[in-house]
């Protein structure tokens, strides 16, 4: 039986540290030190491997080493991307739902159609006052001076809508 030379055990243990850096590099976020190890470790099998491995040996276990590592990728890919360990471990997969009572903001939708004044000149941006409540208002695009009665339009998410009322068309 023919004993294999001794610095073939250092090559393995060279590449197998180098994969598991370079999926630990895939798995867990960082500065990419470990996936420096990651490649310095499997250069440093080759070289090791190049002192006592023939030109196609050598060759054949880089082609071994790439193939196995694209194998790797296409596995961690898969499992991060169909609801696998990885997704499952890396993604949040929970939802603030307006069920559940998370909202970003209050719902001004009741505040339709209510009277107020404008706190600032509205170009068309600025600040009303409604039942004692500050808002951020927005005009279509005309000008309301300070001071104006005005009211709530509609209500598009953040933006609040108003329009000068006119006192003499009642």
């Amino acid at each position: 039986m023919e004993t294999l030379p001794n610095n073939i055990w250092s090559m393995v243990i060279l590449f197998v540290i180098g994969g598991l850096l370079m999926i630990l590099e895939l798995v867990i976020p960082g500065f990419g030190i470990a996936g420096v190890m990651g490649i310095i470790a499997l250069v440093g099998g080759l070289v090791v491997g190049s002192t006592f491995l023939t030109t196609v040996q050598l060759l054949i276990v880089i082609f071994l080493v790439l193939a196995i590592s694209i194998v790797m990728l296409v596995l961690l890919y898969r499992s991060a991307t169909r609801n696998g360990r990885v997704s499952k471990f890396l993604f949040l997969n929970l939802k603030a739902n307006k069920e559940e009572g998370y909202t970003s903001s209050k719902d001004l939708k009741d505040m339709k159609g209510k009277e107020g004044i404008s706190l600032t000149a509205l170009r068309p941006a600025g600040t009303g006052e409604f039942d004692g409540i500050k808002l951020d208002v927005v005009t279509d695009g005309q000008f309301i001076p300070k001071g104006v009665k005005i009211r709530i339009d509609r209500v598009e998410g953040f933006r609040i809508l108003v329009e000068q009322i006119d006192e003499n068309a009642l």
